[in-house]
């Protein structure tokens, strides 16, 4: 995995992150609808970090690459005490959450429904999440 950048602990990061993701997409020849995708996945997982991870000073690192053909790879690297999966929530129920109404929840489920792929690993204090996007015509990308 190549070294990505890394970015404070703060909402503020938002607009340095899209710039880099930007410059990445270019190098990589991505458009259209993933790069949009990635942008909101790249965001939720960040902020969940940001907010939920609240014992860490460490910057977040962020990398994307293209392992191979008509693959992408996003890798956010945190550390953290306490790891938080995110491959193990359950499955959102759409219809309970609308009669919820209430904000929050959301972003885990469009995450999966975005990404093809959401990995997560954590070892020495060291979490990794890898989200994968499958780039095909179909896809528009």
């Amino acid at each position: 995995m190549k070294t990505g950048r890394k970015f404070k602990r703060t909402p503020g990061e938002l607009k340095a992150i899209f710039h880099y993701l930007e410059e990445e997409y270019s190098g990589l020849g991505l458009s259209g609808k993933c790069k949009s995708e990635i942008d909101l996945s790249v965001e939720e997982v960040f902020m969940n970090m940001v907010r939920h991870n609240t014992g860490s000073s460490h910057d977040i690192e962020i990398s994307l690459v293209k392992p191979g053909p008509g693959t992408v790879a996003i890798y956010l690297k945190d550390h953290e005490k306490i790891p938080f999966d995110l491959t193990k929530r359950k499955e959102l129920d759409v219809d309970a959450y609308a009669r919820k109404k209430q904000p929050g929840g959301l972003g885990i489920h469009l995450v999966r429904r975005m990404m093809d792929e959401v990995k997560f690993e954590h070892h020495n204090g060291i979490s990794l999440i890898t989200l994968v996007k499958h780039i095909t015509e179909e896809a528009e990308c």
